[in-house]
């Protein structure tokens, strides 16, 4: 299943770029390159909940969020008008940290019988395709519209401590490696608004916003990036 859901995204990747190159190759367009990088803000959504079975409750809690990063974009673009044009490239969302403990209590011997800790870091990022709309303020100010598609994945990088404590109250330590990838295809509309600051040269600042969903975890995020990027013009 995940390998047919991984060639879907790359057949469709492949089918992007070929019809942004047959769009380029067709049409005369400015073209321009760019990296910039920012500040990611995540809001996290913890939903799991206390589970009871017969004597045995089970009781989720959450400590050490960081919700916040640094990430960052590479892009190519060109523009095909001065109100319209096309950009591909790579983002990176950052990630979020946490950790995710599951107590174990027996109201029977009225003890914690195990715990589990999961260290939890959670990144997403992919290649994307936008269309871009261009409103021109003044001859240096551009306001733009942004919308398209991410092509990308988001990877669990987890490890998890178990400890169980027996009958005679001997805790027993497993301490094991989690990782896993799950690829997306996503629609994406994002604002940014561009100085010129020479001939060649032009700053962005722009907003992105992705939401991620963890549904074997009970947990979704949604991730706010704000970057700032610099623009050079390679060509008219």
């Amino acid at each position: 299943m995940v390998k047919n859901k991984t060639n879907y995204i790359m057949r469709l990747l492949l089918l992007l770029l070929i019809t942004t190159s047959s769009a380029i190759h067709a049409y005369p367009a400015a073209q321009y390159i760019g990296f910039g990088s920012g500040y990611t803000w995540t809001q996290a959504n913890f939903n799991d909940e206390i589970r009871t079975l017969g004597a045995f409750t089970e009781t989720p809690s959450y400590t050490s969020v960081d919700n916040s990063d640094l990430p960052w974009q590479g892009f190519l673009g060109f523009r095909f008008h001065p109100n319209y044009g096309i950009e591909v490239g790579y983002m990176s969302y950052g990630s979020i940290a946490f950790n995710k403990t599951l107590t174990s209590f027996d109201s029977s011997q009225s003890k914690v019988i195990a715990s589990s800790v999961r260290e939890a870091d959670i990144s997403t990022k992919g290649f994307f395709l936008q269309h871009v709309l261009s409103y021109p303020l003044t001859n240096a100010f551009i306001l733009q519209g942004r919308a398209g598609i991410l092509v990308g994945s988001t990877d669990y990088s987890e490890l998890e401590t178990l400890t169980t404590i027996n009958e005679n109250d001997e805790s027993f330590v497993t301490v094991q490696p989690n990782n896993s990838s799950d690829g997306f295809i996503k629609g994406q509309l994002a604002f940014s608004a561009l100085y010129q600051s020479s001939s060649n040269w032009f700053w962005r600042l722009q907003l992105n916003q992705i939401d991620i969903d963890n549904r074997g975890e009970k947990e979704s995020f949604s991730h706010w990036f704000t970057s700032l990027s610099l623009e050079y013009q390679l060509q008219e």
